[in-house]
């Protein structure tokens, strides 16, 4: 080989050793961030982990918290009277966002408007204060099939006067033998008392410190949402009192240690998690292993250029050795 070509294969190698070494180098970074990458994704996992749940215990089971169970039904009211479906044990606790302003569906804002206007809520879709003389209009749009004076009355303790034409029939026989007129005021009274007491904290707290309708769409595609929000403060549960304004010192702890709601941490949750951690530490595996025999590679051919490198350099010396520099003849 002379000593041209030498030269250049030298400058060659040369070249490809410093690839190889900044191939190394930037692998060596990138396992440094894979090692990070694995820390946060375990520090994230930890925290899943102990992420709790705000749950109610219905029908032998926990339950996770949802809109219906703190506020009903919207205009269905049946599960209030008829007990079909899990409702809160403490009627005035409801579901407020972080403003102190009650989280209302769109059925319940939908009777708002209708009594106060569509002014009443802004592009929001956020309502204020209103005066609590509009309750038994709203809740008349609600509660179906009664009127907003049978409301305003039983709100103010009286009785409702209801009657019904029935007749009277021999049991064995079945024969009709007369007919008579029934006073059911107590009966009626009493069921329509029932849903009062459920909804009527609802609007009287809106109506002492406004209302809000911005997350439904959230809270309607996402099963986590209200729990989720509860846990981070983004909403809040809130006692009210007969003036409409919230209790003091009722904090989500204090709806805990109360039995209202309960926190804990769902296990078929924690499998989920531990699922997706396993996924995930797989994932940054593969690339570490990638990497090590990336490495792994650069390292062996780093080390056949540097035994090359020297060998050229020594047929450099020997071609250059043959000149006898600074002689004369």
């Amino acid at each position: 080989m002379g000593l041209a070509v030498s030269q250049i294969r030298l400058l060659t190698l040369t070249a490809r050793k410093a690839d190889c070494e900044e191939g190394l180098a930037i692998n060596s970074m990138r396992k440094m961030a894979l090692t990070r990458e694995q820390s946060a994704l375990a520090k994230l996992y930890q925290s899943k982990l102990q992420a709790k749940q705000i749950s109610f215990y219905a029908n032998g089971q926990y339950n996770k918290i949802n809109y219906n169970y703190l506020m009903g039904y919207g205009t269905n009211y049946l599960p209030v009277t008829s007990g079909t479906q899990p409702l809160k044990t403490e009627n005035s606790m409801i579901l407020t966002d972080y403003n102190g302003q009650v989280v209302l569906s769109d059925a319940y804002a939908g009777a708002i408007t209708k009594v106060l206007g569509s002014s009443a809520m802004d592009a929001r879709g956020r309502g204020g204060t209103f005066s609590v003389d509009k309750i038994p209009e709203i809740l008349a749009n609600i509660i179906t099939g009664y009127s907003a004076e049978d409301i305003a009355a039983v709100i103010n303790n009286q009785k409702l006067n209801c009657e019904v034409d029935a007749v009277k029939q021999n049991t064995l026989t079945g024969e009709v033998t007369g007919s008579a007129t029934l006073d059911v005021s107590d009966s009626f009274t009493a069921q329509l008392q029932k849903v009062i007491d459920f909804y009527y904290p609802i609007f009287q707290a809106a109506a002492a410190n406004g209302w809000t309708t911005e997350y439904n769409r959230e809270m309607a595609t996402n099963d986590d949402y209200i729990s989720d929000a509860i846990v981070s403060g983004s909403f809040q549960l809130a006692k009210v009192e007969e003036d409409g304004n919230y209790a003091p010192d009722t904090s989500l702890t204090y709806f805990i240690t109360s039995g209202f709601v309960e926190s804990r941490t769902d296990s078929d949750v924690r499998a989920e998690i531990t699922a997706w951690y396993e996924a995930e530490k797989e994932r940054i595996s593969e690339k570490e292993d990638y990497l090590d025999i990336d490495m792994n590679n650069l390292s062996t051919e780093l080390e056949a250029i540097n035994a090359e490198i020297q060998s050229v350099k020594s047929l450099v010396d020997d071609a250059v050795s043959v000149f006898e520099w600074g002689t004369s003849g």
